[in-house]
């Protein structure tokens, strides 16, 4: 009796401790169109081929992910975002809309933030690669610190890189070259009125133009 009692306990653990977190609540989910759920709230739905999506589909990310409250609509590839779709970050209330590559933004897109961000309206577009900006594109600031300003020109790995062109919201721009973010080498800065003025710069900084404009 005892021994029945224990084997009975056991079974119930196991039942507990094994119950699926997902299952398939509409469709088929191996091969046909489909939606799994999971018990956070989480669920994927779309065209599936040996179990995973592929095609056009959804994909909402449940409570229990680092990536919760998050949604990705748009093309699939072996259960991975590849191809055109648009992805919504919940947490910093941004969307990347553009072409996808293995689960990244990689090709033309856009990554927007929304109102209630840490930098409301902003955008960047162009390239990406790998989920980061390379190659040609624009980033605009709508509010803030730098509030109007905006960037045309080169990227490599979310940074500026390359050759671009900087325009402050008073008027002013710089033209030239740009490492890790910074100006950096030969460059032009054309002040409000139209005058320009050339020089070199490291590491964002040029001395003859700080003197000219009165900063030292």
């Amino acid at each position: 009796m005892t021994r029945l009692f224990y084997i009975s306990l056991l079974l119930i653990l196991v039942s507990c401790n094994f119950k699926p977190d997902s299952i398939c609540v509409e469709g088929d989910c191996h091969n046909g169109n489909g939606t799994i759920e999971w018990t956070d709230g989480g669920f994927k739905k779309g065209h599936w081929i040996n179990g995973e999506l592929t095609g056009k589909g959804t994909q909402f990310y449940g409570s229990s992910t680092e990536f919760a409250g998050d949604i990705y609509i748009g093309d699939f590839k072996n259960d991975k975002r590849h191809g055109f779709g648009s992805y919504y970050d919940k947490s910093e209330d941004v969307t990347f809309t553009g072409q996808w590559v293995d689960g990244k933004m990689t090709g033309k897109g856009k990554a927007k933030w929304g109102k209630n961000s840490k930098y409301p309206n902003r955008y960047c577009e162009g390239e990406w690669k790998n989920g980061l900006m390379n190659g040609f594109g624009v980033k605009h600031w709508e509010a803030g610190k730098y509030g109007g300003d905006k960037y045309v020109g080169e990227w490599k790995n979310d940074e500026m890189n390359g050759i671009g062109t900087y325009y402050w919201k008073n008027g002013s721009y710089y033209k030239g070259s740009y490492l890790n973010g910074k100006q950096n080498g030969n460059g032009i800065y054309v002040f409000p009125s139209g005058e320009i003025f050339k020089g070199i710069w490291i590491n964002g900084y040029c001395k003859e133009l700080a003197q000219k404009l009165g900063y030292e």
